[in-house]
């Protein structure tokens, strides 16, 4: 089976040609629209904040914080929270695995525990000692509680 090459037709008069245009000249317009009100904003904006703050009677709306001023020059308005701090924040985080066994049982439940006796033994025999093990299994957390609970940490 044999087929033809694509042919590649430009039509620079034709509807979607226009249209392309027409909508890369729409988006320059809401583009600079943009950038003419945020500049709106910006000039608005005090420059010097300080001096509000140091008057004792100033007028209503005159004080500012600065983190409302950074806010307007992000392009939000003051007090307003961007959508991915509303979706991460205030969630619960779980740290690990939920689970309902204490923690003596968690304890004798990674395999490290087994190997308690002959880890000590090691320890105490050897001047130093590699270990290695999965992930999870309680190299860092458990020897440590070993040693200290055999009195090896000082």
């Amino acid at each position: 089976m044999q087929l033809s090459p694509i042919k590649v037709v430009k039509a620079p008069d034709g509807t979607m040609n226009r249209a392309a245009l027409a909508g890369a000249s729409l988006a320059k317009e809401r583009r600079e629209l943009r950038a003419q009100q945020t500049n709106a904003e910006l000039d608005s904006v005090p420059k010097d904040i300080n001096i509000p703050w140091l008057d004792p009677m100033p007028e209503p709306g005159e004080r500012h914080f600065a983190q409302d001023l950074r806010g307007i020059a992000a392009g939000r308005k003051a007090g307003e929270v961007p959508e991915w701090k509303r979706e991460t924040f205030n969630k619960t985080t779980s740290f690990g695995k939920v689970t309902s066994m204490t923690i003596q049982e968690q304890r004798q439940s990674l395999p490290i525990y087994q190997m308690r006796s002959l880890l000590i033994h090691a320890i105490t025999e050897n001047q130093q000692l590699i270990i290695v093990g999965d992930t999870g299994s309680g190299k860092t957390t458990q020897m440590t509680q070993y040693l200290v609970e055999e009195g090896l940490a000082e």
